[in-house]
């Protein structure tokens, strides 16, 4: 419990405990932890003048366990400094904390990176002599490192960039933060006029009642809109850095090449994610069409997107919440429950809604030992309780790739939304099981597949709309082309089942994945449809398929994502793959539509 003092009372806040992270910032083992990291990067710089081509195996083990230490030790105190600017982030000590660790990390990985080029440079025959001398757990790693080397700069070229980054891009995207994170909402509800933050406001988008939902969608937006022109300015900043540094200087193929060989997929496997997705837009648009139906809605218009069916929902406490994903979880493997608990019992999870907190939902995983941490904005509703099977799913995968290298735990990109879809299908099975009732499986039903879409439809047209906003800046677009071209993207994902408003030219502005991290969003896409096709393996095997899936999680980062799927026999290039994903959407869809 931490205690925050007003000029006029004393606030009890509750948030998670920081002291796993990080000894406080005044304590001997902290200034222990910045001496052990000092002594490492040293040890590290003694072995510059050492790196010749017949470089010894034995001190190439050492060099890997120094960095599994200096990774360790950078993780804590650099997302010490996440969690601390997430309670709080107009906490001006947290912002500075944040600045000056960002610059210690910058620093340290300037004055190591010699290693990672040499070896980037050094010839196949003793690179290759190498990897096979150390364990296998970091062969894949040396492998993606080589992999690297066509991208990879002189060793003064690269410390330049990374000084950059820190006044440039990771600049630009605190001060969108700080801007969009310090936004109120006004709304009036009921007589009632109300200042409200991006997570409280999420409850009226979804409200029953439609004028509340327009209201509230359009405070929203109106808010954006009055901050397009300096959101627009960040955003058309960052993509060109982005573009910038890896097409022009590094010489990838386009914008997005460099997400997916970061992730360890080829483009080809995320074109046919996006090829499959685009041509079954109707699959989604069937469903909004059945959902003006049954919402008794003559059009669906954009704020109407999530609107609730049935009865009003039923609000939930965080711990009857907790108690509901934890009997999913159970009740597949308990040995799921078992790790979901240690985060629990591990007082690492921030829950309540507050001014100034970070919105959204997030799993921070520091490393291997350290029980990850979660990040919540509870807001009662089934969609939160679903939040929580979500990043409560991030913590078991983090625990299970815990028993790697702090250099290989975590899990790619794109399977890193394997666990946490996973956990809401486990939630969403158990309660359609125990309902009974027509009525309420409908409302899950339609609960369901607005996250489907949200979480697969939404997300790749985001990427759709990135891939053509990075060519459009490169070409000199403006803010008001970008709109234009947003408008057009919803138009062809909703086609005659939504009525657009102009007033939604600037949702992509207030999304921050696009801004954080380009391209990250096909992720989600990308783990939804994959854990539909390990769901049906799970019920066409049962019990048997359970050891397959934690498989998947334990690798981590240890391997190659095409490498581990092809282990239950995906093939991620494949377009039928993704197909079969869409094909279970579309009978959610038409299991709907009789109940109907």
């Amino acid at each position: 419990m931490v205690i925050k003092k007003s000029r006029s009372k004393t606030v009890s806040i509750k948030t998670w405990d920081k002291s796993d992270c990080l000894p406080k910032l005044d304590s001997k083992e902290y200034k222990q932890f910045l001496d052990d990291l000092e002594k490492n990067v040293k040890l590290i710089e003694s072995y510059k003048s050492k790196l010749k081509p017949d470089f010894k195996i034995e001190d190439f083990n050492k060099i890997i366990k120094v960095n599994e230490q200096i990774t360790m030790l950078l993780s804590r105190i650099g997302d010490y400094g996440y969690l601390w600017f997430s309670e709080d982030t107009s906490n001006q000590e947290a912002k500075s904390y944040r600045s000056k660790v960002e610059k210690l990390s910058v620093d340290v990985n300037n004055r190591i990176m010699f290693f990672s080029l040499w070896f980037k440079q050094l010839d196949d025959k003793n690179a290759n002599r190498l990897i096979s001398g150390v364990d296998k757990e970091y062969h894949y790693l040396f492998e993606k490192i080589r992999e690297m080397k066509k991208y990879t700069l002189s060793e003064a070229e690269e410390k330049i960039l990374n000084i950059k980054d820190v006044t440039g891009s990771q600049a630009l995207i605190k001060i969108y933060d700080t801007i969009t994170n310090a936004f109120n909402y006004e709304l009036e509800v009921d007589g009632k006029k109300m200042f409200l933050t991006r997570g409280e406001i999420t409850k009226y988008v979804k409200d029953e009642r439609a004028d509340v939902r327009r209201d509230a969608y359009l405070a929203v937006q109106k808010v954006y809109a009055q901050h397009d022109d300096v959101l627009n300015e960040i955003y058309r900043n960052l993509i060109l850095d982005w573009r910038n540094e890896g097409v022009e200087v590094r010489g990838y193929k386009e914008p997005i090449s460099i997400r997916n060989l970061g992730n360890g997929v080829s483009d080809e496997a995320i074109d046919a994610l996006i090829n499959v997705c685009r041509k079954n837009k109707k699959v989604f648009q069937d469903y909004f069409k059945l959902k003006s139906k049954l919402c008794n809605i003559k059009k669906l218009r954009r704020w109407d997107l999530y609107a609730p069916y049935g009865k009003k929902e039923k609000e939930y406490t965080y711990e009857e919440s907790l108690k509901i994903v934890f009997e999913a979880y159970q009740d597949y493997s308990p040995k799921i429950l078992e790790l979901a608990k240690k985060i629990v019992e591990s007082d690492h999870v921030d829950y309540e809604i507050r001014k100034n907190k970070m919105t959204g939902a997030y799993c921070m995983d520091i490393g291997p030992g350290i029980v990850p941490y979660v990040l919540l904005n509870h807001t009662g509703e089934l969609r939160s309780v679903f939040t929580i099977a979500h990043e409560f799913g991030h913590g078991v995968h983090d625990l299970l790739s815990g028993q790697h290298s702090p250099l290989t735990c975590h899990p790619p990109l794109v399977l890193a939304e394997t666990a946490s879809v996973f956990g809401e299908m486990l939630l969403f099975e158990k309660l359609m099981k125990e309902v009974k009732d027509n009525e309420m499986k409908k409302s899950l039903l339609v609960n369901k597949l607005d996250d489907t879409y949200a979480t697969i439809g939404r997300q790749i047209y985001f990427i759709i709309f990135e891939k053509q906003a990075h060519e459009m800046i490169k070409n000199g677009a403006g803010l008001h082309e970008l709109q234009n071209a947003y408008l057009d993207n919803l138009k062809e994902q909703f086609g005659d089942s939504m009525d657009i408003d102009e007033g939604f030219k600037n949702e992509w502005i207030g999304i921050p994945h696009i801004y954080h991290s380009p391209f990250y969003c096909y992720s989600y896409a990308f783990g939804n449809l994959l854990v539909l096709a390990l769901y049906e393996k799970y019920k066409e095997e049962g019990e048997s398929f359970i050891p397959k899936y934690l498989k998947i999680l334990e690798y981590g980062g240890s391997e190659k994502p095409s490498k581990i799927l092809k282990e239950v026999g995906i093939d991620v290039e494949d377009e039928k793959f993704w197909q079969k994903g869409f094909d279970l959407v579309n009978e959610m869809v038409q299991d709907l539509k009789k109940l109907v």
